[in-house]
């Protein structure tokens, strides 16, 4: 009698086999592949494409526009700045925008002159075309030793007193305030830079106590995280934002925006801390770094007391509509809700991207358990 070969089990565990290799393909290749697809699409664009608009709603009184994180932008792709500055700049009346705010790392490398005059450049047409704006410094704008950006016009402080709109600087531009006046409202703005020392600090605060009654938004390079808590990334100073929270923030009632870039993923987050909402906002690393040439508009409407936000990617001429991205804030323009009352957001913010390979590895890892088990 003939042996029954074992052809069949054989064949089955070389399917199997070949069942996990299309797996681990499938989960290694084809997020490269979609990430790879992204940027060759978005590398296709000789200039940005006409962009699309969109009406204000209803009852808009005014717009503030937020930009962040260009870095990217002025050290490789110094036309899509420019191309961000004059969008700007075309739609000002459309959008009735009163004040456009940057909340730092205008260029990649602080000592970089060719990165500082093609950041100079795209300001400028902001500067010439009078639109009101401001700025803070980034982590990568200045360090201990070297701070530049006030040798460039659009970020002079000298320059800029002489517009209606600037109150103040501290540290030769490092730092700004602007205000500005809508009917019968003043909104006041000031910009702290990356892990501001005590002296900057006090001056934020000697600004708040000065215009009481004045709406004030407050921007910061760093401030609040992926998860809208407060604690840092890699070298960041782990108890800054809650210093500047607990000691600029809380005590100013009349602090009820504020706005921060630095951390990634491009989604940002936001909390809300009694009446003040606080966002985050960074596209730098996004479409094959890209994104900073994005920008949030802010409608306020004073009546209803909201701030309706909307995302807008220049280089792909395209407003998101993810929930992330297009949301409406509802405020009084007024944090009337005593700190104390508050409970405090302290957690970390959670590796999303580790996790999740983790996660990848262990189900791979069962898999082949499994497998070996099976034989």
């Amino acid at each position: 009698m003939k042996r029954k070969t074992r052809q069949e089990p054989k064949l089955k565990k070389q399917w199997i086999i070949v069942g996990l290799y299309v797996l681990i393909l499938t989960i290694t290749i084809l997020p490269l592949h979609v990430s790879c697809y992204t940027y060759k699409k978005s590398q296709t664009f000789a200039a940005p494409p006409e962009p699309t608009l969109y009406e204000l709603p209803s009852g808009t009184n005014f717009s503030v526009i937020w930009i962040t994180d260009t870095q990217y932008l002025s050290e490789s792709r110094p036309t899509y700045y420019d191309s961000l500055c004059r969008w700007i700049a075309n739609n000002a009346e459309k959008y009735k925008v009163k004040m456009v705010i940057h909340t730092g790392d205008i260029v990649e490398d602080e000592g970089n002159r060719t990165h500082w005059e093609n950041a100079n450049r795209s300001m400028s047409i902001l500067l010439d075309a009078d639109i009101p704006y401001c700025w803070d410094a980034g982590n990568h704008d200045y360090n201990e030793t070297c701070w530049i950006g006030n040798q460039y016009s659009a970020f002079n402080p000298d320059v800029m007193a002489t517009k209606p709109y600037w109150i103040d600087d501290k540290l030769d531009g490092q730092n700004t305030a602007v205000q500005f006046s809508v009917d019968d409202w003043n909104f006041l703005v000031i910009n702290i830079a990356y892990e501001a020392n005590d002296e900057v600090l006090d001056w934020a605060n000697s600004l708040l106590d000065s215009h009481p009654d004045s709406h004030a938004i407050v921007g910061a390079h760093v401030y609040l995280n992926t998860t809208g808590g407060y604690s840092g990334k890699g070298r960041d100073d782990p108890d800054w934002p809650t210093k500047l929270k607990n000691n600029v923030l809380d005590p100013h009632p009349n602090v009820f925006l504020t706005l921060s870039g630095h951390h990634y993923p491009a989604y940002g987050s936001r909390t809300q801390v009694g009446g003040r909402h606080e966002l985050m906002f960074n596209r730098q690393d996004a479409d094959g770094q890209m994104g900073a040439a994005s920008l949030r508009i802010m409608s306020f409407n004073l009546l209803q007391g909201t701030i309706e936000v909307r995302t807008y990617l220049l280089y792909a001429n395209y407003f998101l509509d993810d929930s992330n991205n297009q949301f409406t804030l509802t405020t009084k323009f007024y944090n009337d809700v005593p700190p104390e009352d508050v409970a405090p957001s302290d957690e970390p913010e959670f590796p999303v991207v580790a996790a999740a390979f983790v996660a990848l590895a262990v189900v791979f890892a069962a898999l082949v358990f499994w497998f070996f088990r099976r034989r």
